[in-house]
């Protein structure tokens, strides 16, 4: 072979080998662009996710006609309806949070259920559940998987450290009584806002729907419980509620921080129950009063919420609070009506600090007391 051919056949193999390696290298490209940030974080989170498989046991009223048509002669009252039961199964989601199998989960998911049959593993392995304890105004519940070997849990991040814009993936179980697949699903967003205020009326006044995160990440009926995850695969909200008109997903979904859901956990877990925060008074919204009355105790703030009660044993009195105070301020947030005040309080823990801001006959000043266990006012 002369040297002309060896020169072209050698350029021809360096050729080859140089396109093999880009190949490789581009599919290796794709390869690595495909597992981004997002995949790995629902792949680090989705083997602690679970179903919550539940029973509601509803009671109907009916007539059976064919013991009233053989049996009428017997019956006193022949037309008198019967009360039989009905199971009704129905899901939620959770996830284990830590590595006692303890699943953190919506109080409403479980709300009407007279018995959780079990819980279900991405993996499909049922397992037993009891419940530890729940609270009904932060719309928490906590569940103990019964197991004697280790189970995946989520990692808790920080919800007072989100960023709006970041991206957020909720994980769930959408209609999941329609897949039979214990796999859950998963959508992704953004965080489109935080510490969102929803009004009283959607908690019906009693739950803490109070400084909610907003995403855009699709929640459905059966997320519920679901985590709420950032991109470096940490919990940072329990999934809780949409807002539609049709029912269906439009953009609003809302989920309660987890730096929220892992107090009142861990209060469920140490006493097998969240303790009632107490202030110690009760109050009027300065709007609602009588102008005349308002005169007559020289009142001149034209907002806030009017102390009408006070426990003279209360965190609240002892730290300086008189009947006939304006409050204007709880922890700097404006207030206007005690379910103002209320939520505040609710969100609240025994031993946090608490700041009013108060107008007494048009002199402001600020006073400080630590929060207690709930207390009985006797006037």
């Amino acid at each position: 072979m002369n040297t002309w051919r060896k020169t072209v056949l050698f350029f021809f193999c360096a050729l080859c080998i140089v396109a093999s390696v880009g190949a490789a290298a581009h599919t290796q490209t794709i390869n690595d662009s495909r597992r981004n940030a997002i995949v790995r974080a629902i792949e680090e989170v989705t083997a602690s996710v679970v179903t919550i498989n539940v029973v509601e046991i509803r009671r109907e009223r009916v007539i059976d006609p064919f013991f009233h048509n053989f049996m009428g002669l017997f019956d006193l009252h022949p037309h008198r309806p019967r009360v039989r039961g009905r199971a009704i199964e129905s899901i939620g989601t959770g996830f284990i949070f830590d590595d006692r199998g303890h699943i953190l989960t919506n109080f409403h998911v479980i709300e009407k259920a007279d018995h959780i049959t079990s819980v279900t593993l991405s993996d499909g392995r049922n397992l037993d559940v009891e419940v530890v304890g729940a609270d009904e105004r932060t719309d928490i519940a906590v569940l103990r998987v019964v197991s004697d070997g280790a189970l995946p849990y989520a990692r808790l991040g920080d919800s007072d450290a989100l960023l709006v814009g970041e991206w957020a993936i909720a994980i769930g179980n959408p209609f999941g009584a329609m897949i039979q697949d214990p796999q859950p699903s998963v959508s992704v967003g953004v965080i489109s806002a935080n510490h969102r205020r929803v009004r009283r009326e959607v908690g019906g006044g009693e739950r803490l729907y109070q400084g909610m995160i907003q995403t855009d990440a699709a929640i459905n009926p059966g997320n519920s419980g679901g985590p709420l995850v950032n991109a470096d695969g940490q919990v940072v909200g329990v999934n809780t509620m949409l807002f539609s008109q049709s029912g269906g997903h439009q953009g609003l979904g809302f989920a309660i921080p987890v730096n929220r859901a892992r107090r009142v956990a861990d209060e469920i877990i140490r006493y097998g129950r969240r303790r009632n925060p107490w202030f110690g008074f009760r109050g009027e919204a300065v709007s609602e009063v009588n102008p005349y009355t308002l005169q007559q105790l020289d009142i001149r703030s034209d907002y806030g919420v009017l102390v009408t009660e006070i426990h003279r044993s209360s965190p609240a009195y002892l730290g300086g609070l008189e009947l006939g105070d304006v409050i204007l301020a709880v922890n700097d947030e404006r207030v206007e009506h005690p379910l103002d005040i209320d939520f505040i309080n609710w969100g609240l823990f025994i031993g946090d600090k608490v700041s009013l801001d108060i107008d007494r006959k048009g002199n402001q000043r600020r006073i400080e007391f630590i929060v207690e266990e709930v207390g009985v006012m006797t006037g």
